[in-house]
């Protein structure tokens, strides 16, 4: 078996219950990945081929193909939708085997788990027909970027890139991530920094202590890490974009002026994505950036480019529609528009109601705008104080009401709008 031109699936298998919706699985691979799989030309000629293991037909043992498959295949596409047990188990597997060659997606509606959340997943959907073409579209245009630029994409590959030297950096790992199952943020926050002082020029350490800086708001050490990743890790786009993200909170913290040239964090973030263009995130927080900078026809553009590539992620999308109003005097919903609201409700309505809540408080602050745009004026309220007990500064309720600020020469599509936000500013 020629192992250079398979792409391995691992994905569940038949008709599974995912969230209370039943997906059938097996319709998924037929119609979207094995034949975006099968259109995808190998940068040295022919295609790549399609594997799953319920689908090969030789005799053997299916546990022994499956981990030949992990260890061997060109790439590997996984499909986490659903959370399933084996899957997750051979994408672990996959991504100890190889430091290249693996991609991740799931469908649009259903949240990633927290311990990958970092990791890019794909999103995707498979109805309508419409979406089903752009979904296989997207697998190949991944599938084909992929083969060619053969980037690092195991984080376990990445964990290790800084070359661990003795078992004791390990086993301090290891505590860090129990402290962070924990939800203990200041022990694991502690033991990073204790493992700093041993290991400097471990990436990973900074990298992960530079995130939990970031959320709880410390920048300035945030910031201290994330520049200490991009130094021995020059290529890492997200360490770029986390420091982009963190330079403009400092700036907003310090009430330094955030509409300069260069503005806060925007070398950073337009770095990020020069490295990686499929970044959504890192268009969203330069969006962010430029809005805040009042360069709001830049900024729509990039929230626009984060709504395609994330196929309607609701943080690039409500921020789009919010700047349409004074680009243009009108919020103007199209169908399309419409559509991907009632996705991004679905998408945040689900996340609220994890325990705990994923992407609190702006899970809620999300959800209680799309009410908003259809006129649910209590839903928006109920929304908004369940988010506004949630956050943990008060800069995520300030960003939250004054954004909405901008809708205000749309009042004649919301006619509900002045009442809603009158009421709003009571809930505080």
């Amino acid at each position: 078996m020629d192992y250079e031109k398979i792409c391995f699936v691992v994905m569940p298998f038949g008709k599974k219950t995912v969230e209370g919706k039943i997906v059938d699985f097996d319709l998924l691979y037929e119609q979207i990945f094995e034949p975006a799989i099968s259109g995808t030309v190998l940068p040295e000629g022919g295609f790549l081929e399609p594997h799953r293991t319920d689908r090969d037909f030789f005799s053997g043992d299916i546990k022994l193909d499956m981990f030949q498959y992990l260890e061997y295949s060109r790439f590997v596409l996984a499909d986490i939708t659903g959370l399933n047990f084996n899957v997750g188990y051979e994408l672990g597997a996959r991504h100890r085997a190889r430091e290249s060659g693996t991609a991740i997606f799931r469908q649009v509606q259903f949240a990633p788990p927290f311990d990958i959340s970092s990791i890019k997943a794909f999103p995707y959907e498979y109805e309508p027909n419409e979406e089903a073409e752009k979904s296989r579209e997207l697998v190949k245009r991944v599938l084909t970027e992929s083969l060619l630029q053969n980037r690092l994409d195991s984080p376990v590959w990445l964990a290790l890139s800084t070359q661990r030297k003795t078992n004791d950096i390990d086993l301090v790992l290891n505590d860090a991530e129990n402290a962070i199952r924990s939800l203990d943020w200041i022990r694991a926050m502690d033991i990073y920094r204790g493992a700093l002082k041993l290991w400097p020029a471990n990436s990973h350490v900074k990298m992960m202590l530079g995130l939990l800086c970031r959320d709880r708001g410390i920048w300035n050490e945030a910031i201290t890490q994330f520049d200490g990743v991009v130094a021995i890790v020059p290529l890492y786009g997200e360490a770029h974009r986390e420091k982009g993200v963190a330079e403009n909170k400092l700036a907003q913290r310090e009430h330094k002026p955030l509409d300069t040239r260069p503005a806060p964090g925007e070398i950073a973030l337009r770095r990020a994505v020069e490295l990686n263009s499929k970044d959504f995130d890192a268009y969203a927080s330069l969006g962010g950036v430029l809005k805040r900078a009042g360069r709001f026809q830049e900024a729509l553009e990039a929230y626009e480019e984060a709504v395609s590539l994330s196929g309607g992620h609701p943080y690039p999308l409500l921020n789009a529609l919010k700047l349409r109003v004074p680009l243009t005097g009108r919020l103007d919903l199209s169908s399309q528009d419409k559509l991907r609201l009632i996705r991004a409700e679905r998408l945040r309505d689900g996340q609220a109601k994890l325990t705990p809540a994923f992407d609190s408080p702006w899970c809620f602050f999300d959800l209680a705008e799309i009410r908003l745009y259809r006129g649910d004026v209590e839903g928006f309220l109920s929304a908004a104080r369940a988010g506004l007990y949630e956050i943990t500064d008060n800069f995520q309720w300030d960003t939250f009401v004054s954004s909405l600020e901008l809708l205000r020469p749309a009042a004649t599509e919301l006619p509900w709008l002045s009442d809603a936000l009158l009421r709003l500013a009571t809930v505080i």
